[in-house]
């Protein structure tokens, strides 16, 4: 048989695991940045924090029972978690199965409901199942502050790596920096023929 996915609940009062009832198909891990300006002037502003989905299939159809007994403890992980008076963020959840292991907050739930006793009790369902990524205070400001900042310089002919520093960073001694980034290995006869039209990091 083989190994069941499952969903590990890793603070609040719900810790503990919960198994999937089929394992996943598939599943899908997506990032994206932000960016704004165009051209030489293109500078990146962020990048978003991943997000990994997965569809997850329920059926107690045999059991005739209703299948959102199972299917809320999945959706219960979206609550803020209550300690003493103050109020926390959902709780952090690991999705694990196998080899593969993925930490995050659990974003969104869409459920779909496919089949139904007589009476009108849901005995099917699909979910599609969305984990933020949740970073530490730490990492959350790396990726997103001023240290995930990036500018792109289009190279033209006659622009020299002080310049460039100069009208980009207005600090024409930052040259060097532009050249290590840049892995340009003999900076005063840049830029040659082959750098026109190269694009270049520009760090803050």
């Amino acid at each position: 048989m083989a190994e069941k996915a499952k969903i590990k609940v890793l603070e609040g009062p719900n810790a503990g695991e919960i198994e999937v009832m089929y394992n996943p198909r598939e599943y899908s891990v997506s990032t994206m940045i932000e960016a704004s300006g165009e051209g030489e002037n293109l500078q990146f502003k962020r990048a978003t924090m991943p997000e990994f989905t997965v569809p997850l299939f329920f059926d107690t159809y045999e059991e005739q029972t209703d299948v959102r007994e199972k299917t809320e403890k999945i959706t219960m992980l979206q609550l803020p978690v209550v300690e003493g008076r103050k109020t926390k963020s959902p709780p952090k959840c690991l999705f694990v199965w196998g080899g593969f292991t993925y930490q995050g907050l659990i974003s969104k739930v869409e459920q779909k409901f496919t089949m139904f006793l007589s009476t009108g009790i849901p005995v099917r369902a699909e979910l599609t199942v969305t984990f933020r990524d949740a970073y530490t205070k730490e990492e959350y400001k790396r990726l997103r502050g001023k240290e995930a900042c990036r500018k792109i310089w289009t190279v033209k002919s006659g622009d020299r790596l002080d310049l460039i520093a100069y009208k980009a960073l207005k600090d024409s001694a930052r040259w060097r920096k532009i050249a290590d980034v840049n892995n340009i290995t003999n900076p005063p006869i840049f830029p040659a023929d082959k750098d026109i039209g190269r694009r270049l990091i520009i760090p803050d």
